[in-house]
């Protein structure tokens, strides 16, 4: 019998687990088993657990920034995660390997293509990561979301797909989500997360700059934290009705419907969230991503009226709030509907002519 399992690598947290989701449900639609290889942080194992895809979780560390000691331990976790990698794919017998970013995909591919299984690599942001421009060397394609990214690899088997949308993204309705969220239906509301981690800086000049305005129901706000700020952002609003405050929230598809406008990081599965759906937003790119690629993820919507880009160096009370009522001024949300082909689609299109030729 021949096997339909695929596998997705993917570490980190959400910016390379969601677009490996969005193409995992793609790829069971089209009546394929779709497993992920993923590094055994919390935030990976809960995302899978909760979208309640089969996953095997590897121990892995991500490359140090400087020579020094520590890459030791990082080489023997690569080593361990290889042999680990080729025993499971032996196993498993896929018919396609995927890598989705994070290290743990350096490993699982050369495993992969150490046993002849088709690999494949798609690359989220602007400035590609080390280990998938490596891959690119040795993989059968490689999925870009930016055309900008294309100067960084080499190899001529590279495709402009997109970044992977999920389609409960796209779906998800205001009515419903306000109802949800237990919201008003007639004043604005504004959206802020930072990521998986959260964003101290960001969290903060948020909060100071919409926590008055919540309280004179100019304003009602979502306030997504990361878990370490939580406690302290929920002491500071206290009992305001109008500013509610999540740890970490799955259900990000309903905060994007309730929203007016967002004020967020820049990663690129934000950035392709924002355009599908035509959100206003406040991007504040992360400082200190590899590369700098969040500044240049967001310079690719700058040139949109709605989007505003402020470097968190810059960052301020009276900046953000001069954006937010710029914004607030003239918002239109504008959810695309009807895309001819998303990119999970196509990528899944293009994987299996490589499988079936």
């Amino acid at each position: 019998m021949v096997s339909k399992n695929i596998i997705i690598a993917a570490s980190g947290t959400g910016g390379h687990i969601y677009p490996g989701i969005a193409l995992a449900k793609e790829f069971k639609y089209q009546g394929y088993n779709p497993i992920f290889f993923i590094n055994n942080n919390t935030a990976s194992t809960e995302i899978l657990k909760f979208e309640e895809f089969e996953y095997i979780a590897f121990a892995t560390l991500g490359m140090p920034r400087k020579i020094s000691f520590s890459f030791i331990p990082f080489l023997c976790k690569m080593i361990i995660s290889f042999l680990k990698a080729l025993k499971q794919i032996a196993t498993l017998r896929p018919v396609a390997v995927i890598g989705t970013g994070g290290y743990i995909a350096a490993p699982i591919i050369f495993a992969a293509k150490i046993l002849d299984k088709e690999t494949f690599i798609h690359e989220q942001n602007t400035v590609p990561g080390k280990a998938n421009i490596f891959l690119n060397k040795i993989t059968d394609k490689t999925f870009i979301s930016f055309k900008y990214s294309e100067k960084y690899f080499k190899n001529k088997n590279v495709i402009v797909s997109g970044y992977p949308v999920r389609e409960d993204i796209l779906t998800a309705t205001k009515g419903k989500a306000i109802k949800l969220f237990g919201l008003k239906d007639n004043i604005v509301t504004i959206l802020v997360f930072g990521g998986s981690l959260g964003a101290v800086k960001l969290n903060e000049i948020a909060r100071e700059s919409l926590a008055d305005l919540s309280l004179k129901n100019k304003i009602q706000v979502l306030h997504i934290t990361g878990s370490k700020n939580y406690d302290k952002i929920q002491k500071q609003i206290e009992n305001n009705q109008n500013y509610k405050v999540f740890g970490y929230l799955h259900n990000i598809a309903d905060a994007y419907a309730a929203s007016d406008i967002v004020i967020c990081r820049s990663g690129a599965g934000t950035i392709f969230e924002l355009k599908a759906l035509g959100k206003s937003a406040i991007v504040v790119p992360y400082p200190y991503a590899t590369d700098n690629h969040q500044y240049w993820n967001a310079k690719e919507i700058e040139e949109d009226k709605k989007v505003i880009l402020i470097e968190e160096k810059y960052l301020t009370k009276e900046k953000l709030s001069k954006a937010l009522y710029i914004l607030k001024d003239n918002i239109k949300n504008t959810v695309i509907k009807n895309i001819v082909k998303t990119p999970q689609k196509l990528m899944f299109e293009e994987i299996k002519k490589c499988i079936e030729s």
